[in-house]
């Protein structure tokens, strides 16, 4: 059983019978000028239109990447520029931002991180202190990786533009799109992240979108694909899968949503049975895709592998840092170290069911008290 969905999805199995048709009539390079070559293209360019139009974008660009971090670094490396006096980030970033901007601290820039409140939303009062005429760049996720806590993208926006009316804003919409509602013109912001590989879509595509008159710089150079802004041959087959399954994605969010709601609450209902002493980090009103959860005196790993061994799977926290100890986003949520250890993150998809949850609990159950049961001894 699978559920660590917030760190990839299986592949829809309607778009993976697709795909090895896709593979057999379009496997041409879209940038060749026969006509094969040129229907490829022209399959690329409709994805790309239907995409933004799925997102509600009514002007801007979408540029393919090879994966959401990539489209993260592309965002932040593409705009930022020494001319810019302060930029702000959250500190609770997926690793992919968190440590571009670190990176760019590095080179000389006064990046400033953004708090967290102890509901892991970004600390709104912390932003507007921070939020200065002279900041040129800033970057908050929508969604949480690691707790499901949902930002108030559409008003940090607002807080900003009223401050600077030329700031960039940057959304790592990764956990978001797909899942909630996303509509890029409501929202207002400047670049948004998306990836098909959480949406049931296949791994090696993301995609960053860019408002009309944002100005960009390429961080990948040779043929000048994408508009200039990332060359490299196109990935045509996962281009046009992405398009597939977020077009499905959407046309089912709120049947998807509502049965995800309802394995949560059983998730948590059954625990709240259980007799177990554990901790949530994920409040009501963060996204039901993500339940951040710590079992007192355990050890997160040794829950995890002793899961693994009876056939579930779950994580800790983002896989791009999972082999790293700590937990950045918890520590500064405020949750103890004791917690922190014992911390395990379950996230659902459309496909698990009412009935792995009884066993997901009963594994749990199982496997925590052992673990107790052992470690007392």
């Amino acid at each position: 059983m699978f559920f660590d969905n917030a760190s990839t999805t299986k592949m829809d199995e309607d778009v993976l019978r697709e795909l090895v048709e896709f593979n057999d009539k379009y496997f041409y390079n879209p940038g060749a000028l026969y006509e094969n070559g040129r229907n490829v293209k022209s399959i690329v360019e409709d994805s790309r239109k239907q995409i933004l139009r799925l997102l509600g974008a009514n002007d801007g660009r979408l540029v393919f990447t090879a994966s959401a971090s990539e489209a993260n670094n592309l965002a932040i490396l593409g705009v930022t520029n020494k001319s810019m006096k302060k930029i702000l980030v959250s500190v609770g970033e997926h690793p992919s931002v968190y440590n571009t901007a670190m990176e760019l601290k590095t080179r000389g820039y006064n990046v400033e991180f953004v708090k967290l409140s102890k509901d892991g939303c970004v600390d709104t009062l912390d932003f507007k202190n921070k939020m200065t005429e002279d900041v040129g760049f800033v970057s908050i996720m929508h969604v949480s990786n690691e707790t499901g806590a949902i930002n108030d993208i559409k008003s940090l926006v607002e807080i900003a533009k009223s401050v600077n009316p030329n700031v960039i804003f940057h959304t790592d919409g990764v956990q978001a799109c797909g899942k909630i509602d996303v509509n890029l013109y409501d929202l207002g912001v400047d670049l948004y992240t998306i990836s098909a590989h959480k949406i049931h879509g296949p791994k090696g595509v993301g995609a960053l979108y860019i408002r009309d008159g944002i100005k960009m710089k390429p961080i990948i150079f040779g043929g000048g694909q994408e508009y200039g802004y990332r060359s490299g041959t196109e990935n045509t087959m996962g281009i046009y899968m992405f398009a597939k399954v977020l077009e499905k994605a959407i046309s089912n969010l709120r049947n998807n949503k509502s049965h995800v709601c309802d394995l949560k609450e059983k998730l948590l209902s059954l625990l709240g049975q259980s007799g177990l002493k554990y901790s949530i980090h994920s409040n009501n009103g963060c996204s039901p895709y993500i339940v951040s959860i710590s079992f007192i005196g355990c050890r997160a790993e040794s829950i995890l592998n002793m899961l693994s061994d009876d056939g579930v799977c779950v994580g800790n926290g983002s896989a791009c840092s999972s082999r790293n100890s700590g937990n950045r986003i918890l520590e500064n949520m405020g949750v103890s170290k004791v917690e922190i250890e014992s911390n395990i993150r379950i996230s659902f998809s459309k496909n698990n069911t009412l009935e792995e949850i009884d066993v997901l609990v009963e594994k749990i159950e199982n496997n925590v008290r052992t673990y107790l049961k052992n470690t007392s001894v």
